[in-house]
């Protein structure tokens, strides 16, 4: 970090400090103001358009008395004024605006995409044995060690990533994670977690690192939990929130959305027992036939998947949380996010694949810097194809486009690192290929009548990029350099 920058950070850290202490007093009345004053100064700042939309959002929700103003009330009431501080910090000032800033640098110089975020399984180890675990198949010996993690978040930083996802595997099983958390404390980082293992010190462990968000994954009630999870699952992970809450920490939950449970996870009386508990985020997943023993009879049918739409988008309107819908979302994304077009996975033995649920590598981090690792000709491949549709409701690589899937897995050089290549050719990709059809003619007609503006929009970038990768002989470098291609 150069003094310029070391100056600046000092000083947006100062402001948002002083900010959180005044917050801290009134949040019910100083908030309104407060991010109007933000709204303003993100105006001149470099950040990405989607972010400049969000924060646009963030300042109308507020003026607007929403239950999203609770959400944010309710988030600067119960956590600790510290954790607040050491996460905005790392948050907003590294990971959105130097960051940001580093990564459309590094783009537009070196002609490879650098993404905002990325996720990595330190360990594939685990104190549970979930069924259907999309981890499940992985070798559960595998463990990165602490050298390696340091190295790959230190060359993170480098090209401007200062948000990580952590999961695994347990996270908490593997020995180094707080060492990792305080050893990166520009770095923000958000973790799936069962909560068995959350004691008493632990707990304190986190609040003193400030810097990472546990997101604590139930699937529904007790009953549902503890049959998926096993006997006592649901009390451990009700014990876990209960220890964060009294020490401040912000956290959320994570669902895997099956047939079985859809009803109860997206239901009232769950979520409002979340938001209860204390959770201000909540992570919705659908079920994919990956990791161990794949199930195609859990995923959610194309019926299914339009109330879990619905669902969500009535309790963003409803409640005192942000829920997000890791596929539903696609409109607000423009589309799949994965393949480091803004994101990628890392697994516990190094292995560099497109998103957790795409368990396809061409490359192992092990042998090579991350920076080469971006490079790898199968994610070009990716991102040259994203979106894959023009309905940004069918964002996913696999489940709603099985066949660039199949596409993706038959490049030079490319593996899976588990079953799901052999799986697409019998039932798991029977079923994928039908139920993608089905989805297509149940979506479409919903992200047409819903997002008739992004809808326009997506069919004119898709041509746009189209146009412009072919102007360039399909070279994405060439593309990425191009400041007039938006990206």
């Amino acid at each position: 970090m150069g003094i310029k920058e070391s100056v600046e950070r000092t000083v947006s850290q100062a402001a948002i400090n002083k900010a959180i202490d005044e917050l801290k007093k009134d949040p019910e009345h100083n908030l309104s103001g407060f991010v109007d004053r933000v709204a303003g100064v993100a105006e001149k700042l470099p950040l990405q358009p989607v972010f400049k939309d969000q924060l646009h959002g963030v300042k109308e929700l507020v003026n607007s008395d929403r239950p999203g103003k609770q959400l944010l009330v309710n988030l600067l009431r119960d956590t600790d004024a510290e954790v607040l501080k050491t996460l905005a910090g790392a948050f907003v000032i590294d990971a959105s605006w130097f960051g940001v800033r580093t990564q459309r640098s590094v783009t537009e110089e070196e002609g490879f995409n650098v993404p905002w975020f990325m996720l990595i399984d330190p360990t594939e180890r685990c104190n549970y044995h979930c069924t259907g675990c999309w981890a499940g198949s992985y070798q559960q010996a595998k463990e990165m060690s602490f050298e390696t993690f340091d190295r790959v978040l230190t060359e993170a930083a480098g090209l401007g990533i200062h948000f990580v996802v952590v999961s695994g595997g347990e996270p908490t099983c593997y020995p180094h994670l707080i060492d990792i958390f305080q050893q990166h404390k520009d770095t923000a980082f958000m973790f799936y977690t069962n909560g068995s293992l959350f004691s008493e010190k632990f707990v304190e462990q986190l609040r003193a690192c400030g810097n990472a968000v546990p997101c604590f994954s139930v699937e529904g009630f007790r009953e549902k939990t503890d049959a998926r999870r096993g006997d006592g699952a649901w009390d451990r992970v009700m014990q876990a929130m209960d220890r964060c809450r009294s020490a401040g920490l912000l956290y959320g939950y994570s669902v895997c959305e099956t047939s079985a449970n859809l009803d109860e996870v997206t239901s009232d009386a769950f979520v409002d027992h979340m938001v209860d508990k204390g959770a201000k985020i909540g992570w919705y997943f659908q079920y994919v036939p990956v990791g161990r023993e794949p199930d195609t009879s859990l995923m959610l049918s194309a019926g299914q998947r339009l109330q879990s739409y619905e669902r969500i988008h009535a309790i963003r309107a409803s409640k005192a949380l942000f829920p997000a819908d890791f596929w539903n979302d696609g409109p607000y994304t423009g589309g799949c996010i994965a393949g480091a077009r803004r994101y990628f996975h890392v697994t516990a033995d190094g292995n560099v694949e497109p998103c957790a649920f795409i368990h396809l590598s061409q490359g192992n981090i092990n042998d090579m810097s991350l920076k080469e690792a971006l490079q790898l000709p199968f994610l070009s491949e990716i991102q040259k194809s994203q979106p894959y549709s023009d309905n940004l409701l069918r964002p996913c690589l696999l489940i709603d486009h099985p066949d660039y899937f199949r596409k993706i897995a038959a490049m030079p050089g490319v593996k899976g690192t588990d079953g799901t290549v052999e799986n697409m050719s019998g039932q798991v990709g029977e079923h994928l290929d039908r139920l993608s059809r089905e989805w297509e003619e149940v979506s479409r007609p919903v992200f047409e009548r819903d997002f008739p503006q992004v809808a326009q929009k997506a069919r004119e970038f898709k041509q746009r990029k189209d146009e412009n990768i072919a102007s360039h002989g399909g070279d994405m470098r060439a593309f990425y350099r191009d400041p007039a291609a938006e990206k």
